[in-house]
């Protein structure tokens, strides 16, 4: 086998597939194709097929998170879509490599660490400047009164009556049988409407609601520090994996299959945790998310 070998292998995206699945090449199904998946209508499966033609290829489901995709279509994506790969062997190290700046700077067009931490951030709605916000919010919300109204409406009915016997006479006879005659009738209408405005002073040193905020604003911090530790780990990974693949390029065909795999591991995490944003920065060659 010649040092430029070049290997074609279908890769799974996600288990394996059933017997009565008929997995689609991710890069090559048609739009008719991708929209008989579960959860995917026509336009989604358009959106899918422009991505990828924008983009050349995708290399994993997780590109597709820049695109308005639930994530049941993903899921079912993940199950039934398939991607062909093409590994090549690398050429000879450039001899112009001699510094570890000259290494790194063959990933300048790709997207710093600060930028990926950032779109991780912002796509697990866990910005800092959030946190701040709530705080703020939290401890002058007291200051505003509370609006009441409240109106009414009354309508009175009045009616007055003589009572006379059968002959016309003012009754005396306790007794007797005596006929309603109506004297006067009134009727009135009475409007009222009040308004209140009902400060809680005793909430602006510490309410339930600004402990409630409080707590969790420290449960956003948190998360966010494990996201942001998780892609700052894959994306050194990733760059670590770079720069042997140009510095130290294997021949062994089993070999470049796992570095590929694994490169494509790393990006699909990557993309897992900034929506996509990763693939469409790297894809454009810029750092300039979508």
């Amino acid at each position: 086998m010649s040092l430029f070998t070049t290997l074609c292998l279908t890769l799974a995206l996600m288990g394996p597939a059933r017997a009565d699945d008929a997995r689609l090449m991710l890069n090559e199904a048609t739009a008719e194709e991708l929209a008989a998946i579960d959860g995917i209508d026509d336009d989604g499966a358009a959106a899918i097929v422009g991505l990828r033609a924008e983009r050349g290829r995708l290399g994993s489901v997780e590109e597709l998170r820049v695109l308005p995709l639930s994530d049941h279509a993903l899921s079912n994506l993940r199950s039934r879509a398939s991607v062909a790969i093409t590994v090549e062997s690398s050429p000879p190290v450039d001899a112009a490599l001699t510094s570890a700046g000259d290494v790194l700077a063959q990933f300048n067009a790709e997207p710093t660490v600060r930028q990926v931490q950032q779109w991780s951030a912002n796509y697990a709605n866990i910005d800092p400047e959030r946190v701040k916000r709530w705080l703020t919010q939290s401890s002058t919300f007291a200051t505003l009164p509370q609006l009441q109204l409240e109106f009414r409406l009354r309508n009175d009915f009045d009616q007055g009556f003589d009572y006379f016997d059968e002959v016309g006479l003012d009754p005396r006879d306790p007794q007797g049988n005596y006929f309603p005659v109506i004297q006067d009738a009134d009727q009135g209408q009475t409007q009222e409407m009040k308004v209140k405005l009902v400060f809680d002073l005793d909430k602006l040193v510490m309410s339930s609601e600004r402990i409630r905020v409080i707590n969790e604003a420290q449960d956003i911090v948190k998360l966010r520090d494990q996201v942001l530790g998780e892609v700052t780990r894959l994306y050194f990974e990733r760059r670590r994996l770079q720069a042997e693949r140009l510095l130290a390029p294997k021949s062994d065909p089993l070999a470049l299959v796992k570095e590929e795999l694994r490169l494509m591991e790393l990006t699909a995490n990557i993309d897992a945790l900034t929506g996509g944003a990763f693939s469409a920065a790297v894809a454009r060659g810029s750092a300039v998310a979508p």
